[in-house]
């Protein structure tokens, strides 16, 4: 982490603090940044960011051409450091206060089958399994892995045998196995990027440098030119862009990634199940034939968020560095859990459940897109092709205080676009539709249009 992400991250943290402590009350007008910069001798920029992430998370609004005000979040629980008494009385939750919400990582819970999901875990439970309460395999149940590498091969052309499947319960925890099996080598990650990457990386002290994401994908002549060896990537639909890395890309990453043996590539496939406009593109694995990519992805939005399963494929020249490691975590998925997944895919039921599933966020999309077609001259639309989210950028005049504002009188959460250092010049948004019902999809539209147009 740079010294300037230091600063305005700790200056946010400080705000942060005094607001929940109760040094400013509600509605209570807060500092300009303008002031906050001449009072602390902080440049402007670090203000912006720290004062963007207090908006982002609902402790202060703004007024056009008025400033900042603390919001009401008397939803959170005042901790005084002097007294060791806390207050744990059950508040409402600071998010229930918006109507109306494009939220990130969620799915239609609506449309899960779960009687199907019933009778696979009965069928697990019915055998006298006493394995079941065991600790179970430390890479995963066998059931599940050969399930996960047919469907790999199947739907992304993935090749892999289940030994090399490795199954943990988030990205964040397969990667940080995926860094210690890498540990001398320095990375190269995208900019902007997926937030777990980066926050492995910091967590440890690890040498990375980011290249640049266009929008046919990440620019290879900075990666190719990089003294660094380990390369992460989300090329099916880069987050948070939603761009879509294309086959000249490609191919020159694994030629980058085949001249040197210490290179890699990890292929983070987090939501390649859901593209919905032209031919499915192939995995950046399946082009590998070298097995320089490590796979990774997850059953968070295919399945469900809660079932907290997700794998990595190592190329076995990293396998046999995982089994040399002298300290492994264990599994930390449920085995009976493994199992009923495992059945679920053995029967055929998730691959008609991914089928159900593309058609309606495809059209719950379409929808939307349709809905904002009018607008295009205000609103530009980037990285809808596939995946559950997309970026929206307002370019007719309006502020980003003022989208914000508009927003807040419509009760509509929006997840302001800040994930990399770059001020923009329009006020930008990530917009996630995945875990909107089909019955509230006219209004959430209604309400964005709304606060984002003139």
């Amino acid at each position: 982490m740079s010294n300037k992400q230091k600063l305005y991250i700790s200056l946010y943290e400080k705000l942060k603090n005094q607001i929940i402590e109760g040094q400013y009350q509600a509605n209570d007008k807060f500092p300009s940044k303008r002031q906050l910069s001449e009072h602390l001798s902080l440049s402007h920029t670090t203000i912006e960011h720290a004062y963007q992430l207090l908006l982002d998370e609902g402790f202060i609004y703004s007024k056009p051409r008025s400033g900042y005000y603390v919001s009401d979040i008397q939803a959170l629980p005042i901790v005084n450091t002097n007294d060791y008494q806390i207050n744990n009385d059950k508040e409402e939750n600071i998010e229930s206060r918006y109507k109306y919400a494009f939220n990130l990582a969620e799915i239609d819970a609506e449309y899960f089958p779960l009687h199907l999901f019933r009778k696979y875990a009965k069928e697990v439970f019915e055998d006298n399994q006493l394995a079941l309460l065991e600790k179970g395999d430390i890479q995963g149940e066998l059931s599940l892995r050969q399930q996960i590498a047919h469907y790999l091969f199947n739907s992304r052309g993935v090749s892999s045998h289940p030994k090399q499947i490795i199954i943990g319960s988030s990205t964040e925890q397969l990667l940080n196995m995926v860094t210690e099996l890498l540990k001398d080598s320095s990375f190269i990650i995208e900019k902007p990027s997926y937030p777990p990457i980066k926050q492995v990386l910091d967590k440890k002290n690890r040498d990375y440098i980011q290249a640049t994401v266009e929008k046919d994908g990440i620019n290879t002549n900075q990666v190719i030119h990089s003294n660094n060896d380990i390369l992460y990537i989300t090329p099916s639909h880069q987050f948070p862009t939603g761009y879509v890395m294309n086959l000249k890309k490609r191919t020159q990453l694994i030629k980058w990634a085949h001249q040197k043996e210490e290179r890699y590539i990890i292929e983070d496939d987090y939501d390649s199940e859901f593209r919905y406009y032209g031919k499915p593109i192939p995995a950046l694995q399946s082009l590998d034939k070298n097995e320089k990519v490590i796979y990774i992805s997850t059953f968070s939005k295919s399945l469900f968020p809660s079932c907290r399963i997700a794998y990595v494929v190592l190329p076995n020249k990293l396998l046999q560095k995982y089994y040399d490691m002298s300290h492994k975590e264990s599994n930390t998925v449920p085995v009976h859990i493994q199992h009923i997944i495992a059945n679920f895919m053995a029967s055929g039921s998730f691959e008609r459940h991914l089928n159900k599933m593309r058609r309606i966020y495809r059209e719950k999309l379409d929808y939307i897109l349709k809905r904002l077609e009018p607008y295009k001259d205000q609103l530009l639309i980037e990285g809808a092709l596939t995946g559950m989210h997309f970026t929206i950028k307002v370019k007719n005049g309006l502020t980003l205080e003022e989208c914000i504002e508009n927003a807040e009188q419509l009760n509509l959460k929006l997840k302001v676009y800040n994930y990399d250092s770059i001020i923009q010049t329009h006020p930008k948004f990530i917009l996630g539709f995945g875990g909107i019902p089909n019955e509230e999809l006219e209004t959430h539209t209604d309400a964005l249009i709304k606060a984002l147009t003139l």
